[in-house]
């Protein structure tokens, strides 16, 4: 088993990822391929928001790989039911530590992240902390190769908001690790990005792996080069963001004016038809956005081996 954390697409390397790539493309050829990877093996789900494809993934996951999973809820073990504080989570780690062999967290508030962060063992799979989400990166790149054949000489495009996006972060990062190029589209031409380290760490990569990151405004240009077009949730932290109107940057039949007919349409879900994207386009022959929600048992079930393997 491996002593290492996985909080981000990056901490794979160009060989790891593309075997990641195919080890999920051989679960969605024989999803039974591995039955007992993970005999004797718990893995704790630690979440503090809501999931629907990220908890069932690992759950899934788990199970097909012969392992046993735990799902707790961070405020269940923190907090009596009036609110009271009821543990720190250095105590809550520092136990669990000592009976599981795995996590798989979501913690917005980053306070635990810290806490495993600091630790190398049991190993922790980050299972979207606001930024980075390497299983969601994981089974995004993984589909393309699978309906496209490939991941190389794509043409890969992302709309999303200019303040960043913790989803579309992790995928830009994993297509310049493929030596990739890429073009995100935001209202401002802009990309700020949720992770401190965005810019620096795309530098890197594309010094290193010779891909290609452009930032525009523009629409049409671009989206009749496109190969894959990702559509971002353009979530914020705020209940009104639903009522955010997206404008021309809203994926419909416009948006999509002189798009390829091979064109691929992504959305790492929950979508919101009629808001980022039109209703016609997300049930589209184009959308294989329930595809890449498939694809998210085939990313877990990767992962695990990758920590579990000798």
């Amino acid at each position: 088993m491996l002593h290492k954390n996985l909080l981000e697409i990056t901490d794979f390397s160009q060989k790891e990822l593309k075997q990641r790539i195919e080890e999920a493309i051989a679960f969605k050829k024989n999803i039974h391929r591995k039955k007992h990877a993970l005999h004797g093996k718990r893995v704790c789900l630690l979440f503090d928001s809501s999931s629907l494809r990220t908890r069932i993934s690992f759950e899934s996951a788990t199970h097909l790989l012969g392992g046993d999973s735990y799902f707790i809820t961070t405020q269940s073990v923190t907090h009596e039911n009036d609110g009271t504080k009821r543990e720190t989570y250095e105590d809550i780690i520092e136990s669990l530590d000592r009976m599981v062999d795995c996590y798989v967290v979501r913690d917005y508030s980053q306070e635990l992240l810290q806490v495993l962060i600091r630790k190398d063992f049991p190993p922790f799979i980050n299972g979207f902390c606001q930024v980075g989400h390497p299983s969601q990166a994981l089974a995004d790149l993984s589909v393309i190769a699978w309906k496209k054949g490939t991941t190389k000489d794509l043409h890969y495009v992302g709309v999303c908001p200019t303040t960043g996006s913790g989803v579309m972060e992790s995928f830009v990062y994993g297509v310049l690790l493929l030596g990739g190029k890429i073009t995100l589209i935001t209202p401002s031409g802009i990309f700020i990005g949720k992770n401190k380290d965005f810019h620096k760490v795309t530098k890197e990569l594309i010094k290193k792996y010779n891909g290609n990151l452009t930032l525009t405004k523009e629409i049409q240009n671009v989206m009749s080069k496109a190969d894959v077009l990702y559509v971002d949730e353009w979530w914020e932290p705020t209940k009104y963001y639903l009522q955010k109107k997206m404008g021309k940057y809203k994926v419909d039949a416009l948006f999509l004016k002189h798009a390829k007919k091979s064109l691929s349409i992504m959305h790492a879900l929950p979508a919101h038809p009629g808001r980022e994207i039109s209703k016609e386009v997300m049930y589209s022959p184009h959308s294989i956005i329930f595809d890449q929600a498939e694809f998210r048992v085939y990313s877990a079930m990767s992962l695990l081996c990758y920590l579990f393997e000798k």
